[in-house]
């Protein structure tokens, strides 16, 4: 795929509805003020999963919690920035009304692209690095159209309050509160792409910003838009690492 821009900004993690109200609205005051500053450098924009800590699409319903989210995206892409969404761990079920309503390109699993020269890979990060069976079995449990049909039978207030059931234990599994970066299996990923020729590789999912560089080699990880607020921005100059504070 070809960006359009000369500047690409990353954000993850932004697990919208996870806090209380007032922590909810704090959020996404600072996530609009991003997608403005996005808009007024005329870049583009990569959301690398998980903005939703739990999202599931109906037909003709749209989440009231993210309403002010999802039309400032509509908005900015209107204006020509470029949004590309790679679905993480707590945002399977991101389907055609992004798409199609709002504009933004959906990646499953992972994007790969070139970008003045640099052959960048990106993903989330979740079932990364090692065989991880309870990951495996619940991509096949999320995925199976039947079980997706099912779930839309429910009413949507029952559906949200058991997704961030479900969400809220899949965010203990994933916590870095004990988190080392030596020995971690997204580092030994990072380090194999490089050696399959990717000079660049950003990842999100553990919540832990973090920048390494080596001669050509860039590993990213992002970190949140919880706590950190932190985001990748990549240019013809490089790839940096910064945090929001506006």
């Amino acid at each position: 795929m070809n960006m359009m821009k000369d500047i690409i900004y990353c954000i993850a993690d932004a697990h919208l509805g996870i806090g209380d109200e007032e922590e909810e609205r704090r959020k996404e005051k600072k996530l609009i003020a991003f997608f403005d500053k996005v808009k007024k450098e005329k870049a583009d924009l990569i959301i690398v999963g998980d903005l939703f800590d739990f999202y599931f699409e109906y037909k003709s319903v749209i989440p009231r919690k993210y309403f002010d989210i999802l039309a400032k995206l509509k908005e900015i892409i209107k204006t020509g920035v470029g949004v590309w969404f790679v679905a993480g761990n707590h945002d399977f079920w991101v389907g055609p009304f992004f798409e199609k309503d709002i504009g933004v390109k959906i990646f499953k699993k992972s994007m790969k692209f070139k970008f003045f020269n640099k052959k960048i890979f990106i993903a989330h990060g979740d079932g990364l690095g090692r065989f991880d069976l309870g990951h495996l079995l619940l991509l096949l449990l999320l995925r199976q159209p039947s079980n997706i049909f099912l779930f839309s039978l429910l009413h949507p207030n029952i559906a949200y309050t058991l997704g961030r059931w479900v969400s809220k234990l899949s965010r203990r599994k994933s916590s870095n509160k004990h988190f080392t970066l030596e020995g971690h299996p997204l580092k030994r990923f990072a380090e194999n792409m490089w050696e399959k020729d990717y000079n660049i590789v950003i990842l999100g999912h553990i919540h832990y910003p973090y920048l390494e560089k080596k001669e050509d080699k860039v590993f990213a990880i992002i970190g949140d838009w919880i706590e950190k607020f932190s985001y990748i921005r990549i240019s013809k100059n490089g790839i940096s690492l910064h945090y929001f504070n506006k």
